[in-house]
């Protein structure tokens, strides 16, 4: 990687893409800080920590209206606030991350697997340290 990742306490922005039974796209952009660092497998954890921007729109780049907007799945991307996550280095590039819809229905445990650690692994580590224990 020729970038230095972030450093613990720094935030950026990470955007999903969600493609959603119609056919339609939902994008998500979230504010996110830097919890702890893998250097090992080069990850993150994440916090997200305020939703920030999204659209919907067709198979074709048409943005929806919000009389046409999808109301069941932007109510589970709202609810992904707070949520922590495990995410490669390279998310910080501002690219989008597509995921599959069973990330945001929960039927996949990719933004539930976090949120359950153990107390010790919970908080941020002493003194802003790098953390190479996490799960995930």
């Amino acid at each position: 990687m020729s970038i230095e990742p972030k450093e613990i306490g720094e935030q950026f922005s990470v955007q999903f893409v969600w493609r959603i039974p119609d056919g339609d796209f939902l994008r998500s952009l979230f504010a996110v800080e830097v919890l702890a660092r893998d250097s090992l497998s080069e990850k993150y954890v994440i916090l997200l920590k305020e939703f920030t921007a999204a659209r919907q729109e067709s198979s074709e780049g048409t943005m929806r209206s919000l009389e046409e907007l999808n109301k069941e799945y932007w109510v589970l991307v709202s609810e992904l606030v707070g949520k922590r996550i495990s995410l490669a280095y390279e998310a910080d590039d501002g690219r989008p991350l597509w995921l599959r819809l069973e990330t945001l229905t929960g039927e996949h445990n990719f933004f539930s697997r976090l949120n359950e650690l153990p107390p010790a692994l919970s908080k941020r580590p002493p003194n802003g340290e790098e953390s190479d224990q996490f799960a995930g």
